[in-house]
């Protein structure tokens, strides 16, 4: 619209037969204008990229006001890429006009990316295979993440396969870019490996979507700690944590050490009511720091690693112990770097910061220990054990499919371990059952066998069926089409995309696939009590996607049309369907090639079922 508008004034754009005629005229030209004003104006809104090339063309005044390094270009990358900024510092020389073309470019790829993995990934869970189109990338990753962040942010309930598969590669993008970190990290000198950006870099990991970076979270330790400083200034004006330059020294004296525990003891616990998370202490968001600090709950190490840096900024030397079970600080009483363990105090900051005896911590974990479990840990035993606590939780997990929490401390815990065949092996089985990256599978077979040849018996068994795997991926065929006017279907009451309500369990779910009669082995209908239902297994079962994220497969008799249909919240909507309308799902290109002709009864069941009931 701005180019045709640009066109249509003519010469009035500026040209030399503008500013001619208007001198004529006694008029002043667009050319004839203050180079601010004119540039003012170039950096309208209304016009387009296409405009001001346009524009750049009709004479030499109007290509120096439009040059590429100049303000003009540079609005027009900030209205188009508003976010893309922080990237560039005002002392650069930038071209912005390059730099225009080159975030365009990025788009048109990801957009070319995206498109592609619904055909080329819909049988698969996790799109593995296609991630390496994204490590070879040919443009700024930040232009190509930013490309992403568009097509997830797209309003309306339209483009739900494009935002899934978009949200996949981003998550990918991401996770390699915290693990080039978590590297980078790692690296330094111990004395360089901060706690808490260790705890952020994990949390980061396992939540590549959400806004989470180190100077946020610090900023809110900040507050924190400013809080404590003014409980401690009440108690203690001339208290030295109160300088300027707290933190950098360490205080010496323990009774002015004791005063700073305690104004923080004060601050977490009584004013902001941060606690141990007794009643929920196995829920993942314990662990991340960012939800510890958002929740004001956690577990022993993640609240640990909190107090800890606190204690640090006021010039408190606090230690983290790997106490077992029960993750716990110690605080020195006698002489520096002292090896009795009766020469420290033990506190838990899971329990409100109690200062405990050794005696005490034995009673916490109701067993005795040896003294090897009150030394001191490194900043990466310390991650070592969070991304353990992780890996046991991913273990648990039951209505993810993709065991995602599982796949991602996994991949933290090879980064700092990368030659631990305990964890190799889990990974290698984890990707074998889901049957993604098996070309992968292979690489970490491998590995194993050459770091324990003692492992040839289960690393021989995974080659076979994997190899197998290969071969039969190789010989697949194109989808299984089901036709509902075939006449073995003509039971299946229900179609792709419509909202049921489960009548026994009353959970809201969409159909995403059907069969005619249940497919499931004889185990799974023994397990689920098929057999007691009227029809049994004789009956249409279908594909349903579940409100509570997990995927059933429900029996025709159980299902029933939802009287107050909505959307459903769960992480594989956009894989099936392209769209929500309101009542019903739009299957996407890949779901509907398979049930073609399930649109049509679809739309014929919505009008009839609620277009009556609104009559």
């Amino acid at each position: 619209m701005a180019a045709a508008a640009a066109e249509n004034q003519g010469p009035a754009a500026g040209g030399p037969r503008g500013a001619a005629e208007a001198e004529a005229d006694g008029m002043m030209g667009l050319t004839d204008l203050p180079g601010e004003l004119l540039e003012l104006i170039l950096c309208c809104d209304v016009l387009g990229a296409a405009d001001i090339g346009r524009v750049s063309c009709t004479c030499r005044r109007l290509r120096e006001a439009c040059q590429p390094r100049g303000k003009v270009w540079r609005e027009r990358f900030r209205l188009r890429w508003p976010s893309l900024l922080k990237y560039y510092s005002h002392t650069d020389s930038v071209s912005w006009l390059e730099e225009y073309k080159a975030r365009h470019n990025a788009g048109l790829e990801a957009r070319r990316i995206v498109a592609s993995f619904s055909k080329r990934f819909f049988s698969e869970h996790v799109p593995c295979d296609g991630f390496s189109d994204i490590e070879t990338l040919g443009c700024p990753s930040h232009f190509f993440e930013d490309e992403l962040m568009c097509i997830l942010n797209m309003e309306g309930r339209k483009g739900l396969t494009w935002k899934y598969y978009a949200k996949k590669i981003l998550y990918f993008l991401r996770q390699q870019n915290i693990l080039k970190n978590l590297k980078e990290y790692l690296q330094r000198p111990t004395d360089q490996q901060s706690f808490l950006e260790g705890a952020v870099l994990i949390d980061q990991y396992c939540n590549p979507l959400s806004d989470i970076c180190l100077k946020s979270v610090q900023a809110q330790v900040d507050d924190i700690t400013d809080k404590v400083r003014k409980v401690l200034r009440t108690k203690n004006p001339r208290h030295p944590s109160l300088a300027s330059k707290a933190g950098e020294v360490l205080i010496p004296e323990v009774e002015l050490q004791r005063q700073v525990l305690d104004a923080m003891n004060c601050v977490l616990y009584e004013q902001l009511k941060y606690k141990g998370n007794e009643l929920d202490y196995y829920n993942s968001l314990n662990s991340y720091i960012h939800q510890v600090l958002i929740r004001r709950t956690g577990i022993p190490i993640s609240l640990s690693v909190l107090y800890l840096t606190i204690a640090r900024q006021l010039g408190v030397k606090l230690e983290p112990v790997n106490f077992p079970s029960h993750f716990l600080l110690r605080w020195c009483q006698g002489k520096e770097g002292s090896t009795d363990i009766f020469d420290y105090t033990y506190i838990d900051a899971f329990g409100k910061g109690k200062q405990l005896t050794v005696k005490e911590c034995e009673y916490l974990i109701g067993h005795h220990v040896t003294e090897e479990f009150y030394g001191v840990v490194t900043s990466k035993e310390v991650l070592q054990r969070m991304v353990g606590n992780l890996l046991n939780l991913g273990k648990r997990e039951s209505t993810d499919q993709s065991y995602q929490l599982l796949r991602d401390s996994l991949d933290l815990y090879l980064a700092m371990y990368p030659d631990n065949v305990q964890h190799l092996m889990l990974q290698a089985r984890l990707y074998f059952h889901l049957g993604i990256w098996p070309e992968k599978v292979l690489d970490i077979l491998q590995h194993i066998q050459a770091l324990d040849p003692s492992q040839h018996g289960a690393v021989g068994y995974l080659v076979q069926h994997t190899l197998e795997h290969i071969e039969r991926r190789k010989e697949e065929v194109g989808p299984e089409v089901k036709h509902r006017s075939d006449e073995k279907h003509k039971e299946v009451c229900f179609s792709i995309g419509l909202i049921m309500k489960h009548k026994r369990y009353g959970y809201n779910c969409v159909i995403y696939g059907w069969d005619p009669a249940c497919m499931m082995g004889h185990e799974w209908i023994r397990n689920m009590n098929v057999h007691s239902l009227p029809h049994g297994p004789h009956q249409p079962f279908y594909n349903v996607l579940v409100e509570d994220g997990s995927c059933r497969y429900a029996a025709q008799e159980n299902l029933e049309y939802n009287s107050e249909p909505r959307e459903i919240p769960h992480p594989d909507i956009g894989r099936y369907f392209s769209e929500f309308t309101g009542i019903h799902y739009l299957a996407n290109t890949e779901l509907e090639i398979r049930y073609p002709e399930d649109l049509e009864l679809t739309r014929a069941t919505v009008q009839k079922i609620y277009s009556s009931g609104k009559e």
